[in-house]
């Protein structure tokens, strides 16, 4: 990945955008149309955007929404990069790379997760408070840091932000949204856990399990942006088989509660005026 194509695709988003972007959203599985009818935005392919991959997996929709929400320029990828697809970590953080270097100090990430915490049900939101990262890797190997990350030992005491944590809770409060907390611990996949695995990561002190998040996280807080980040979780890992269709359809029916969220947390971030 060359850092002459995230210059590229933070210029064509800061040009479509109408100045540097304050915040940037990047939407997990199953949760791409969940901006679309509350952003004052443009669709744009990730065709469009210079060294941008390609999504492969069925819910990841690849195209960003660039516009305008409650005042605050804003960037929203729908699909991410995993890396089971073969994807290398680098590909896995480039939204966050080119999000950044479009001006974005805000990071808001949502995935969809299973439980391994038992008192957990599907449906629930849960606000991620940390994280474990199982994937082997990070966006940080190299005889460089890429995209011109300037100190590859990046502190992650507090990974995701306590202000923007303490906002979304607020704003669970006032919309009435049932919001669990807990850690999130990040796989490789493709292939759900077993029940051994499944038992193993509760051990280790996860509260749900994915394939996404904790690179990007690192990836973030390394371009010194805060992170806010959910996981609607879609299964409670109990011996039931689960398929990526139950996946995208559990997705589909938290939505709209993951919308509402986004849309508070960014209408409440420090004021900056939209016009340039």
């Amino acid at each position: 990945m060359k850092k002459k194509h995230v210059e590229e695709a933070s210029e064509f988003i800061q040009e479509r955008a109408g100045g540097p972007i304050d915040c940037a959203v990047v939407l997990g599985s199953g949760f791409g149309g969940v901006l679309r009818d509350r952003i004052d935005a443009t669709a744009v392919s990730y065709k469009k955007l210079a060294g941008m991959p390609q999504p492969t997996v069925p819910g990841h929709a690849g195209e960003a929404l660039i516009g305008d929400l409650h005042g605050r320029r804003v960037v929203a990828f729908s699909g991410r990069f995993h890396l089971y697809e073969g994807r290398s970590p680098l590909e896995v953080v480039y939204p966050v790379a080119v999000a950044a270097a479009a001006g974005a100090r805000t990071i808001v990430l949502t995935n969809a997760a299973g439980a391994v915490n038992t008192d957990f049900r599907p449906g629930d939101l849960m606000l991620i408070t940390d994280q474990l990262n199982l994937t082997g890797t990070s966006p940080l190997i190299g005889p460089r840091p890429a995209f011109g990350i300037k100190d590859r030992f990046v502190d992650m005491v507090e990974a995701y932000s306590p202000h923007l944590r303490d906002l979304a809770r607020h704003m669970a409060s006032e919309y009435e949204i049932v919001m669990q907390n807990g850690v999130y611990a990040g796989l490789v996949g493709p292939a759900y856990e077993t029940p051994a695995e499944a038992r193993y990561i509760r051990t280790l002190g996860a509260d749900a399990v994915g394939m996404s998040t904790v690179l990007e996280t690192i990836a973030a807080r390394a371009f010194g942006c805060q992170v806010v980040a959910f996981s609607l979780i879609t299964n409670v890992h109990t011996g039931v088989k689960t398929s990526h269709t139950d996946v995208l359809a559990a997705a589909a029916r938290g939505a709209d509660s993951v919308a509402r969220l986004i849309e508070g947390i960014v209408a409440n971030l420090d004021p900056v005026p939209v016009s340039a």
